[in-house]
């Protein structure tokens, strides 16, 4: 039995979903865009509405518009949607700030989904990115660390290694020598790794429109902390 739970993450950029075909796929999770900064996604809706495996939502945080009502969009969207998984804080993108700033507004966001789910969040980002803009290295690990790592790059080296259709096999096709998550400061490992993004023509193997899929591997250990 594998140790990993599958999952994806989906924007209006994967077009209309058929999501009985994510579920007939075995997916165990799914997490849908809420807002981008202050502009919620336009498929938000239908997607959090037809959704057919345990689903939460993410904001993508654009640190120079007004972090709290960024997150006030997501969770009231959270609430409204009934979504059963914590939400998702996406930084990735320091909007001009310097890293004292991007602190300040994470850990708003952190205090925010607290107050209001009695859960911390789940943080995504990229280990380049918050080893150098972000770089909070204590007092986070009560948050899950999403880490994105990308097994292959190139449209050719997707073409030429396929993803699965079998998801019982993403764990085995997501650990390729030299492509591991880098350590992330902060945690001492990473919750869920999206090991699979842009060119990996993944999307209508699995019910989107869009060719292409943002892949997940969640430890089985760490299920329980994104149960809302």
């Amino acid at each position: 039995m594998s140790n990993f739970l599958t999952g994806v993450d989906v924007s209006q950029y994967q077009g209309k979903i058929d999501w009985l075909r994510v579920a007939e796929a075995k997916i165990d999770f799914a997490y849908i865009r809420s807002n981008v900064g202050l502009n919620v996604d336009t498929l938000l809706a239908p997607n959090c509405k037809k959704a057919t495996v345990p689903f939460g939502l993410y904001v993508y945080i654009k640190p120079e518009e007004d972090v709290v009502d960024q997150m006030r969009i997501m969770l009231d969207n959270h609430k409204r949607y009934k979504a059963t998984l914590i939400p998702q804080i996406d930084i990735e993108h320091d909007g001009g700030k310097k890293p004292r700033e991007l602190k300040t507004i994470l850990r708003t966001c952190i205090k925010m989904a607290i107050k209001e789910l009695g859960k911390p969040p789940s943080i995504y980002t990229y280990p380049s990115f918050w080893n150098t803009h972000v770089n909070i290295a204590r007092h986070i690990e009560h948050c899950p660390l999403w880490v994105a790592r990308y097994v292959y790059y190139s449209a050719e080296e997707f073409k030429s290694n396929p993803v699965p259709r079998d998801v019982s096999l993403w764990a085995e096709y997501a650990f390729q020598p030299n492509k591991k998550p880098a350590q992330v400061k902060g945690w001492k490992t990473w919750d869920v790794w999206q090991f699979a993004a842009n060119h990996n023509n993944a999307g209508r193997k699995f019910g989107m429109e869009s060719a292409h899929l943002d892949l997940n591997i969640m430890r089985k250990e760490s299920s329980s902390r994104f149960v809302q």
